[in-house]
């Protein structure tokens, strides 16, 4: 790997500075080691026990600011009241207690935020389930991972009514006599929930994979993992200030004054650990979140314009879109941070923003489901000098790189990363309920990669058989699973290539049985038989049979991507 040129070193080494004043002893962001499951874990030591007392001073810190911002305007001090006679409405009518799992299942709005709240200032679980599910997959979810109470939109109270399970459902809305809302629970009620403090290492949150088998796992993240993602994202602002003050040679406080508040505008559903990025971002600084119940650029445009917006994360397709709206360097030019998440960021993207967007900072960074989102974050002047790293990884992680035989290898080599600290999930629920327990002392992460001289972490490709289509994961061996429940194919085989706007676009080949006769449009009416429709092949390829397959029979997806490139570039000259 190349080495660092002098200024770049001198970078690094301010940064590491700072993270060491920082994380000092007596230090706000004082690191520490417990033990779980036997294993010494890091985490910080001025971490509050749950994810609500990380959070509950914002009700009045920040009152009469504005925190939500959808179909009506919602101050800290309104949300965090509603959410408290919420959870009140949760423990009186329906006897939620510690530990009872209720499920979240709608579009981004401020009752996604009340229900998060309510659920965990009593010490239940949130289970937040895919809202952008088939039946098929939320019928699956809840056989996983079933819920007391559901909480959802109505166009998801249509849905659950299709699938059978045992929950109690609530809607955000009115839609008959007879369901409960939101509203009238809390109206109904007289008192607030209580405050319940859980151990550290209780359950808080549950999220969902999309799985390399298809079924999708869930997540059990615990209030230490929750903590640590707040204290984090601290940490990662006070460094980029104080970064910036040592560069420019101004105190880190008048830095500090000159800073909007973060203020988020959310296309990352909050059931992604992304859209929970950005609102944990916006509850930090006291800033707000604008959502939208479907993406559209020119809507976009209109709210970061208006609610001067900071931060802007999404697929890099929603990205370039956005860019791509009539005035948009005059109407985005509140944005501080412009983040192409979910998937690589395409070269063309970058220069994109700096041209559209020039007072807007890139960041980029890494993470997954099972960490409660980023291990790792480069921003500013880090990334300004390292142009293609995820950054160092945080204070409370560590991370190693191991070879085919479980090996550590030396910095700079290329292998798997693996990950430990306060971030890694409690585990995978099993379908008996039970955790998984592989993942101590290291979560291996299927992402392969190096770690340079200076711990800087660098991806090069996935192991998993994932292809990242508009930032959603899309398992291949589902789709192929769906196409093959009929005998209409004697081998199909999934597989992601590049794509400018989507990231990856997924692509299947088909080998089809005898003498039948079907074109791309009957491929995919029958994918959509049991597949949401971000799933649904948005190429088929008849002309690639047969396909390769090793010794052992098993498909080759390395060389049959090579082959689809090679025969479009022929195509194309």
């Amino acid at each position: 790997m190349p080495e660092a040129a002098p200024q770049q070193s001198s970078i690094i080494e301010t940064f590491r500075a700072i993270e060491a004043e920082l994380t000092a002893a007596g230090a706000p962001f004082e690191t520490t080691e417990v033990e779980i499951d036997g294993h010494r874990v890091l985490t910080y030591r001025n971490a509050g026990a749950t994810f609500h007392e990380s959070v509950a001073d914002l009700a009045t810190r920040f009152a009469d600011n504005v925190l939500t911002v959808d179909d009506e305007t919602r101050t800290y001090a309104d949300i965090f009241a509603r959410a408290a006679r919420f959870a009140g409405a949760l423990r009186e009518r329906y006897g939620i207690a510690v530990g009872d799992r209720v499920g979240v299942m709608m579009a981004n709005q401020s009752s996604y935020l009340v229900a998060l709240l309510a659920i965990t200032r009593i010490g239940a679980v949130a289970v937040l389930y895919n809202s952008r599910s088939s039946a098929t997959e939320i019928a699956a979810a809840f056989e996983d991972v079933p819920s007391t109470v559901v909480i959802a939109d109505p166009p998801r109270i249509e849905l659950l009514r299709t699938v059978d399970h045992a929950a109690t459902l609530v809607s955000t809305d009115r839609i008959d006599a007879e369901l409960p809302t939101v509203d009238s629970l809390i109206a109904e009620t007289d008192t607030d929930g209580p405050v319940v403090e859980a151990p550290a290492d209780a359950p808080c949150l549950i999220l969902f994979t999309s799985g390399t088998s298809g079924r999708a796992k869930g997540v059990q993240l615990t209030h230490r993992n929750l903590v640590n993602v707040v204290l984090n994202m601290r940490f990662v602002v006070e460094c980029n200030l104080r970064i910036a003050a040592h560069r420019y040679g101004i105190a880190v406080d008048d830095i500090r004054a000159l800073m909007p508040p973060t203020s988020a505008l959310l296309i990352f559903p909050l059931f992604h650990v992304s859209g929970l990025a950005g609102l944990i971002s916006a509850l930090n600084s006291g800033g707000r979140v604008a959502t939208m119940r479907r993406w559209d650029p020119a809507v976009a445009v209109r709210l970061i314009h208006e609610h001067k917006l900071t931060l802007m994360s999404g697929p890099p397709m929603t990205v370039d879109e956005l860019l791509k709206q009539p005035d948009a360097s005059t109407l985005l030019a509140s944005l501080v941070n412009v983040t192409p998440g979910g998937q690589a960021t395409p070269p063309n993207l970058t220069a994109h923003i700096s041209d559209t967007v020039p007072g807007a900072q890139r960041s980029n960074g890494w993470g997954m489901t099972e960490t409660a989102g980023s291990v790792c974050t480069a921003g500013g002047a880090v990334l300004a000098d390292f142009p293609n790293t995820v950054g160092p990884v945080s204070p409370t992680m560590r991370v190693r790189v191991t070879d085919a035989a479980g090996q550590e290898v030396p910095a700079g080599t290329l292998g798997e990363l693996e990950l430990s600290g306060g971030l890694v999930m409690a585990g995978y629920i099993d379908s008996d309920g039970s955790l998984t327990d592989d993942h101590r002392p290291w979560l291996s992460t299927g992402d392969l990669g190096y770690v340079d001289e200076h711990g800087l972490i660098y991806l090069v490709d996935r192991s998993k058989d994932i292809v990242i289509c508009a930032g959603e994961n899309i398992a291949c061996s589902e789709v192929e699973a769906a196409l093959m429940v009929g005998d209409a194919f004697t081998e199909v085989a999934a597989f992601g290539v590049p794509d400018e706007r989507l990231g990856e676009k997924l692509v299947v080949a088909v080998t089809v049985d005898g003498d039948r006769t079907l074109d791309a449009d009957d491929v995919r009416d029958l994918a959509r038989e049991t597949l949401p429709p971000h799933k649904i092949p948005a190429e088929v390829r008849f002309d690639m049979s047969p396909l390769p397959r090793n010794a052992t029979g098993k498909l080759v997806k390395r060389e049959l991507r090579a082959r689809y490139l090679a025969q479009s570039t022929a195509t194309a000259d």
